[in-house]
């Protein structure tokens, strides 16, 4: 025997299926974001280094220091790169949710259309009822009068 609710409760049901979903969302968009300005400063922080080696070279330097700051350069490349693959993860991750977002708002508005149409077929019925009540009371009071 199959199981019957109210499309009331089904709708509130769906309602809180997209609402979770819509915070899984927010949630890795916040995540996507976060990536991004860090990796924003770790390509920053490189071009500036860059920059600094540059100037170094110029005015000339030890090996020591030559040394230290490309070491610095290859950690910030790894670490740029790092952060990358971790962007990339995350946009996966936040195509995967918006599809499921986008999903389950689908199902929320098929039912809240349902629900739409069952209302306006309420509507009309109550009104036909309503309009027949009219028409037997005039039919009634005109046989009473004449």
């Amino acid at each position: 025997m199959a199981f019957r609710f109210s499309l009331k409760t089904v709708l509130k049901y769906r309602e809180e299926l997209e609402k979770r979903e819509e915070q899984a969302l927010e949630r890795r968009r916040e995540l996507l974001a976060s990536l991004q300005t860090k990796l924003a400063e770790v390509k920053q922080a490189r071009c500036r280094s860059l920059a600094e080696l540059e100037s170094l070279l110029e005015h000339g330097i030890l090996g020591d220091d030559l040394h230290h700051v490309t070491a610095q350069q290859r950690q910030l490349e790894r670490l740029e790169l790092d952060y990358q693959g971790q962007v990339a993860d995350a946009l996966s991750d936040f195509d995967e949710q918006m599809k499921l977002f986008l999903a389950a708002r689908q199902k929320r508005e098929i039912l809240d259309e349902l629900k739409s149409a069952q209302q306006n077929c309420y509507t009309v019925q109550q009104d036909r009822r309503d309009q027949n009540m009219v028409d037997e009371t005039f039919i009634a009071r005109f046989k009473r009068d004449t």
